[in-house]
């Protein structure tokens, strides 16, 4: 691998072309791999080889699935892959395009001029005047066909979207994310990222009367009728409510940590990995059956609906209550450098962004205490804005550890 341009001991900064720096890296050497890369059609960094300028979608579809194929080689094939994509529209009356925000690219100071776009770019066919261009489907189904498994869509709802000068459809207040994998198994940490439980359900209390609670249940429900529960939480649902936080120094189209981080959590251990393969630890859970619906019969029981006839009994159920006692390595390495794995230390699992803009993806990496390997093909954003701000949250982090 060439020599970074930057490197705090904590991570690397690469300088150059993604898909150059990422052929000289190894193969399965990342167990995660979190990015935004530049959108098709939005702006003009004014560099000569740039992601998104593009004259179709399907150069810019083919060209981001060349990258990822690098992005595939070097993951582990247990690792987990986060793509942060938005749309655009095509530009009434012309072949260029709109932003995802329904804004048109003179309206922003680092956007690519509208005649200059126009001469880069030409409509597709199948494209019309005012259509959405559905860029992250067309990438998302094109990693799939190239062998990625697509394994979940993220709604990244908006609560405080750019507003539309638009009077004939909805303002865009949403963006996807996608889980890909290289592998049907992979690892995946559903603990690591629990919401609470959204749903109250009655039950009694320990003397036998009234309405007791034993905190939120899921509302949902198992083949056998019983009501699901999970003591951590429920599993993380697909539509993510996280507020835009625009970076001055940086367009507004940067991504936020709140955004990035259960990918981190979910996609690594927080414990790290082994020493000797990179291969994650996991969980060590400790189960116990507990019945979440003898209060909700109880409660039915002694408490009669409208008409004064007793409630119907809920199915009995079962569900389990967990904890974590320990973390063990999923492979034998850990066993082979020691007689006994508890004696054994792993070392912080990788993050790689390989568009790393504002360096967002790094900074959330270190606050969880994993490493990061990021590449940027702008000198100016990361002498500018990506060291600075790396530098100075490792110093506040520093100072409050």
């Amino acid at each position: 691998m060439p020599k970074p341009y930057y490197d705090s001991g904590e991570g690397q900064i690469f300088h150059g072309d993604s898909l150059e720096v990422l052929k000289t890296m190894p193969d399965e050497s990342v167990q995660c791999c979190i990015t935004s890369p530049p959108y098709w059609g939005l702006r003009d960094y004014g560099i000569d080889g740039q992601l998104g300028l593009e004259k179709t979608p399907e150069e810019y579809v083919e060209k981001i699935v060349e990258i990822f194929r690098e992005v595939r080689r070097v993951l582990r094939s247990d690792g987990t892959l986060w793509l942060n994509l938005g749309d655009s529209y095509v530009a009434s009356g012309s072949g260029a395009c709109h932003d995802s925000w329904g804004g048109n690219f003179s309206q922003k100071q680092d956007t690519l001029p509208r005649e200059t776009h126009k001469s880069r770019r030409s409509n597709t066919g199948c494209l019309k005047p005012k259509d959405l261009v559905g860029i992250p489907w067309r990438v998302a189904l094109a990693l799939q066909a190239d062998g990625w498994w697509l394994r979940s869509d993220i709604i990244w709802n908006k609560p405080n979207p750019m507003p539309e000068s638009v009077t004939d459809r909805p303002t865009k207040a949403h963006e996807y994310l996608f889980l890909l994998t290289k592998s049907a198994r992979y690892y995946y940490d559903a603990d690591a990222i629990r919401e609470p439980h959204q749903t109250n359900l009655p039950v009694v209390n320990k003397s036998g009367g009234g309405r007791g609670a034993i905190g939120h249940i899921d509302e949902g429900k198992d083949e056998f009728g019983s009501i699901g529960y999970h003591s951590s939480g429920r599993n993380k649902r697909t539509v993510w409510t996280i507020p835009t936080k625009p970076f001055p120094k940086a367009h507004f189209a940067t991504f936020p940590p709140a955004l990035i981080e259960p990918c981190i959590l979910a996609g690594t251990p927080e414990k790290g990995c082994c020493v000797e393969c990179g291969s994650p630890w996991e969980r060590v859970v400790e189960k116990e059956s507990v019945d979440v619906t003898r209060g909700e019969q109880e409660w039915r029981k002694n408490c009669p609906d409208k008409t004064g006839r007793p409630q119907q009994d809920l199915p009995g159920g079962y569900s389990p209550k967990t904890k974590t006692i320990g973390w063990q390595p999923t492979c034998n390495c850990g066993l082979r450098i020691s007689a006994c794995y508890e004696n054994t230390k792993p070392v912080p699992c990788t993050v790689l962004d390989p568009f790393g803009g504002a360096m967002t993806t790094a900074i959330t990496a270190y606050k969880h205490g994993r490493k990061f390997v990021m590449i940027e093909l702008s000198k100016s954003y990361i002498d500018d804005i990506g060291i600075p701000r790396i530098k100075k949250a490792t110093q506040q982090l520093k100072l409050f550890t």
